[in-house]
């Protein structure tokens, strides 16, 4: 189920980050700081764990613009279909123009995820993550 994020969601946000993003996770006050600038537009994905309560399994950050701030997908999770909801679901928002996100150069296996998502490579940024590129992906609705 998709929903969106509530301050209770935190910690495992905080955890999905550390697992997604060891080189540059974003911290609490981060998320805290998104959600008060974006809270229509910070999702979360939750699923049943062994007949456990809902659990957060991914969640996803764009601005009202369209600029995907983060996607992140719990690793033993992935490749379930949760980022691919996530990112469908923001591209269902009808007031959104596009999608566009930075990808380390690095991440292959996101890259790939995007292009099988629609979107396309339309750029770099030399060292936006310090010591490493990143390319600028994006994706335009069909008319």
């Amino acid at each position: 189920m998709i929903r969106h994020f509530s301050l209770s969601d935190l910690n495992a946000i905080l955890k999905i980050e550390r697992e997604s993003f060891p080189k540059s996770p974003y911290d609490r006050m981060t998320f805290i700081h998104l959600h008060s600038l974006y809270p229509e537009h910070f999702l979360v994905y939750t699923g049943t764990t062994d007949g456990k309560e809902d659990r957060i399994w991914g969640y996803i950050i764009f601005s009202p613009e369209g600029h995907i701030i983060s996607l992140a997908v719990l690793p033993p999770q992935r490749k379930k279909g949760i980022g691919k909801e996530l990112l469908r679901k923001a591209m269902e928002t009808l007031h959104l123009k596009g999608l566009q996100a930075e990808v380390r150069r690095s991440n292959l296996g996101a890259q790939a995820f995007y292009l099988r998502m629609g979107f396309r490579i339309v750029g770099a940024v030399p060292n936006y993550y310090g010591n490493e590129d990143a390319l600028i992906i994006q994706w335009t609705p069909s008319v």
